[in-house]
């Protein structure tokens, strides 16, 4: 069985999602919503859905799973928080960021807060990102679902095991593929295991 693939999403239209935990400190549902409506008004975003979870319970997230759901929806390019503290309560800070953007879309934070500072980018589409010393050319994760090889056939990369080990398949047939090279948009990349498991592409420096 093949896994699900995403397009990337609208850069003008988000999801946004909010969680209210029984922390005194926390920001309120209307201040939360507050902060991510001034956001989209300066940003000239559209608010496509809004979801919304309760409690401390990072188990059970009816709204986060919605909110997935919705940017699929929605063609939404952008998932939208208040604040870092609001996306590590979330729980989509560390390896949930990513389940964002394997449906297309980038998490945003209305404040700022908890994001790259701009001075790393995408190779293959500019997107701000965290900057890898171990992997300086790496591809952004919305890139990354964009990979084809040669011929333009999707490709899928992932662990052999729960430990990590490096695989490749066709995403159109579940095929394997026993390459390590792909395409993005035209630009050479190869794909390999993470350091600590996951899978990276970087770009190829054709000057190199």
């Amino acid at each position: 069985m093949t896994a699900r693939r995403f397009k990337r999403g609208s850069p003008e239209r988000a999801v946004a999602y909010i969680r209210v935990s029984t922390d005194a400190a926390c920001a309120s549902a209307t201040e939360q919503r507050e902060a991510i409506e001034a956001w989209a008004r300066r940003e000239g975003v559209e608010i496509a859905s809004w979801q919304e979870d309760r409690g401390q319970d990072t188990g059970d997230r009816p709204g986060f799973a919605a909110a997935l759901e919705a940017l699929t929806l929605a063609g939404a390019g952008l998932f939208a928080v208040a604040s870092e503290e609001r996306a590590s309560i979330a729980g989509i800070s560390g390896p949930y960021r990513f389940a964002a953007g394997e449906r297309g879309a980038r998490l945003v934070t209305a404040d700022g807060s908890g994001m790259p500072d701009g001075t790393h980018r995408c190779p293959i589409c500019g997107d701000p990102l965290e900057m890898w010393p171990r992997h300086p050319r790496a591809v952004c994760g919305l890139c990354k679902h964009e990979a084809t090889d040669e011929a333009g056939r999707p490709l899928e990369f992932f662990n052999t095991s729960f430990g990590g080990g490096f695989g490749a398949r066709y995403a159109d047939t579940g095929e394997p593929r026993d390459s390590h090279a792909c395409v993005i948009r035209g630009v050479r990349c190869r794909a390999d295991e993470g350091r600590f498991g996951g899978i990276v592409i970087e770009a190829i420096d054709e000057t190199a």
